[in-house]
């Protein structure tokens, strides 16, 4: 009697979840020619064709969709076992593949990333620079950070773990002389500002209220380093975490402006597979950067809170 290859079917539920055989190959770490062929031949021993591919996209078949709700489950509950005892501190390994902002990777993870290598030998780690938000499922990854100062969209495919990090108004010195020291929110109306992609408006709060800036600004980037730079020489002034631009404060390049009134703070969050089970390198890696964050000045650890349902 001929058993059954699980690893054939793995494969098929891998495609089928990355949407690609290339995506499931990588995730798997094995060649593109393995993924095909063992798709191949379970679809031989079914005796059914569980995928239309094209040179440009991939597809279930009916008979794909339904083997893949009925099996599916059944190989995620077996990789959230496999990876959730999968280790003693000493024995992780494997490959965790991380997605994160340039500045929250180069100022916060890199001392989280080295300490992790050296305690865990067999522990292999991949960093990609993104600036917006992933789904870390469909595009590959273990965590994806996301930092951002608005509320993320619903997701059923990701859970999160939400760090805040109170931010400041700043602004060159030579532009506070020129343009007179704002007393209110208001009085930015006719500042020059820098702001990044996805900021429309500034809430600033004080103890009394909330007022809402419109922005309108003469620079945007994702990249907090560029802001920085942008409002040193003059150029506006930005919103940023006290972290970005310390050097430049202390050595009076950027002053701090309208210190009764907190805009409202920096988020990261940690994006993950929707898996019952978190496996032990995503929650060794996840209880460092929270150590680490936690002894900053700059930001607090805020609770895990789960996301349901991603648009499109």
């Amino acid at each position: 009697m001929r058993t059954n290859d699980w690893n054939d079917w793995h494969c098929f539920v891998s495609v089928a979840r990355l949407g690609g055989f290339t995506r499931a190959a990588e995730r798997m770490d094995v060649p593109k020619s393995t993924v095909s062929m063992a798709v191949a031949r379970l679809e031989q021993r079914l005796g059914v064709r569980l995928l239309e591919r094209s040179t440009r996209r991939m597809r279930l078949t009916e008979d794909g969709e339904r083997l893949m709700q009925e099996i599916g489950p059944l190989f995620e509950r077996l990789e959230d076992i496999a990876d959730h005892v999968d280790a003693g501190d000493a024995s992780l390994s494997g490959v965790l593949r991380i997605a994160a902002t340039y500045e929250f990777g180069s100022m916060q993870l890199g001392d989280v990333i080295t300490e992790m290598m050296l305690r865990h030998p067999k522990l292999s780690i991949e960093v990609d620079v993104v600036s917006g938000i992933v789904d870390p499922l469909a595009d590959g990854y273990d965590i994806a950070f996301v930092v951002t100062a608005l509320p993320l969209p619903d997701s059923r495919q990701v859970a999160r773990r939400v760090f805040d990090t109170s931010r400041s108004l700043f602004a060159s010195p030579e532009l506070v002389a020129r343009l007179g020291l704002p007393r209110t929110p208001a009085d930015l109306a006719h500042w020059p500002l820098i702001a990044a992609p996805y900021e429309n408006e500034w809430t600033f709060s004080s103890a009394e209220d909330a007022t809402v800036v419109p922005l309108h600004p003469r620079l945007r980037t994702a990249n907090a380093w560029l802001r920085v730079r942008a409002a040193v020489s003059g150029l506006g002034a930005t919103v940023l975490a006290r972290s970005f631009c310390e050097d430049e404060c202390d050595a009076g390049r950027l002053v701090p402006l309208l210190p009764g009134y907190e805009p409202n703070p920096l988020r990261i969050y940690a994006l993950l597979p929707a898996r019952s089970l978190m496996p032990a390198k995503s929650r060794h890696f996840l209880d460092a950067v929270e150590a680490l964050l936690t002894d900053t000045p700059f930001s607090k650890p805020a609770p895990w809170v789960t996301i349901n349902s991603l648009p499109g």
